[in-house]
């Protein structure tokens, strides 16, 4: 099940909020929410949820296993072995084929990867290290740990929500009508980004993906990177929206990436929660940037490619987190006065084509035919600079580019607080009503069947 079905919107949703404004019990609310976590896991493929019920128990009895050990040697055993389970877990379904291709095995056998399989390892993951370093008590609680790794509202696509920062609103949490009707807008406009800009751009990007054009080929970048943007920002838009509906607040993980004026800057904006993840449990506990400079060029390589890998089994995932560890390096030790010595769009265009170039790795399906894109953006091995498909999408589809582009933006943002700042309760409801009238066109884009699976489902 996925936040854009009807059934979850008109079905699982709605039932589930009048369930939860029903039962006032906090310590029922969580049985609740646990019973409807599963559900929703479960509805895709029945058997992946025995997988998380088992890895929910293995992290369980870790933890409080650790809290009671005394032995500071045998502490860190139980983590090792813990960790070692979990990566080996995620490793089996997420990097078998990949493993298998590397040393040339052929084999006919399929793992499907379960959904959010990722996510709620890195979850897991998260309250382990909080423990081990007494950060968080271990939660004593069944019910309330599998609510922190099972929670329908982050367990497919995130946020990673680290254990510290979910611990307190697992047994004390209230839901304020402001709260309410601020997790009804960041949801409505969630589905707004997913079904009305990136399910568009990605059909401009599967007409265009056979594209020998120099523009051809510039354009399907271009809509993978407004796409991916949109697609993976209103699902998390979503989640913490609709988080909001039973108490829970998360941090935002995405504030306007393409803003950036550096590379540095862009990952400080993009995916903040896997960025915090990455930097509080691995980067930091292998010295940060409190190190001599080559361990600290290690560090970044072993953070990034960690980062590509996490992301995919396929090299060009790694290459594409090793090209922004170089990147970041380049800024630590070249760039980064020179960034600041230059005009702030400049700057801007600089890390546009950065990331740009990044996502064309990500979005390719082999480093060969990565390089093949890059090589027809800049001429080499293009059939012509703009052939008659080229033109036509791109006159189709302006329109759609340039809303994509302002929304990707603080302009919308920054309208909104000012008339809000100029008439006040009237643009509330006019807010309102905008926002009423998208919903009914994204239903009918559902009903009709025009929109795409989460990009980031695959992850």
């Amino acid at each position: 099940m996925v936040f854009t079905d009807l059934l979850f919107l008109f079905f699982f949703l709605p039932i589930s909020v009048l369930l939860y404004k029903v039962v006032k019990n906090i310590k029922i609310q969580n049985i609740l929410l646990v019973v409807l976590s599963l559900l929703f896991y479960a509805w895709g493929n029945p058997v992946h949820v025995i997988l998380l019920i088992l890895s929910i128990l293995w992290n369980y009895f870790t933890a409080l296993e650790l809290n009671e050990q005394e032995d500071e040697k045998a502490r860190k055993i139980i983590l090792i072995v813990a960790i070692v389970v979990d990566l080996l877990l995620l490793g089996v379904y997420k990097y078998t084929g990949f493993v298998m291709n590397i040393l040339h095995i052929q084999s006919s056998i399929q793992i499907a990867l379960p959904v959010g399989l990722s996510f709620f390892t890195f979850s897991e993951l998260s309250y382990l290290f909080d423990v081990y370093n007494n950060k968080s008590e271990p939660q004593r609680n069944l019910i309330s740990y599998s609510l922190y790794v099972s929670f329908f509202g982050k367990i497919s696509m995130g946020p990673i929500v680290s254990y510290h920062d979910m611990e307190a609103q697992l047994n004390d949490r209230t839901v304020s009508k402001a709260q309410f009707a601020s997790g009804v807008v960041l949801f409505s406009k969630g589905l707004i980004k997913k079904v009305l800009l990136a399910d568009q751009l990605s059909y401009v990007y599967s007409v265009l993906q056979n594209n020998q054009s120099v523009m051809g080929v510039w354009l399907l970048a271009i809509c993978y990177m407004l796409q991916i943007y949109f697609d993976f920002s209103g699902y998390s838009d979503m989640a913490i929206g609709l988080s909001r509906f039973f108490g829970f607040d998360f941090a935002p993980n995405f504030e306007h990436p393409y803003t950036a004026i550096s590379v540095q800057d862009f990952w400080r904006k993009w995916h903040i929660s896997l960025s915090r993840w990455f930097r509080d449990y691995l980067y930091i506990p292998l010295g940060g940037n409190r190190v001599d400079q080559n361990t600290y060029i290690r560090n970044i390589f072993i953070v990034w490619f960690s980062t590509g890998l996490w992301h995919g089994a396929n090299w060009t995932f790694i290459v594409w987190g090793i090209y922004y560890g170089c990147f970041l390096l380049l800024e630590k030790f070249f760039l980064k006065e020179k960034l600041e010595k230059l005009p702030t769009f400049i700057s801007h265009i600089y890390t546009l084509f950065v990331v740009l170039i990044g996502w064309v790795f990500f979005m390719s399906p082999s480093l060969g035919s990565a390089f093949s894109v890059i090589g027809k953006m800049f001429g080499i091995g293009a059939s012509a600079f703009v052939d008659n498909q080229a033109a036509f999408m791109f006159k189709s589809y302006l329109i759609l580019f340039i809303l994509a582009i302002i929304f990707s933006t603080k302009v919308y943002d920054n309208l909104q607080i000012f008339f809000y700042n100029q008439y006040k309760m009237k643009t509330v409801y006019t807010t309102w009503a905008v926002y009423i009238i998208m919903l009914i066109i994204c239903i009918a884009f559902i009903v009709g069947g025009t929109y795409h699976s989460f990009l980031y489902f695959a992850f």
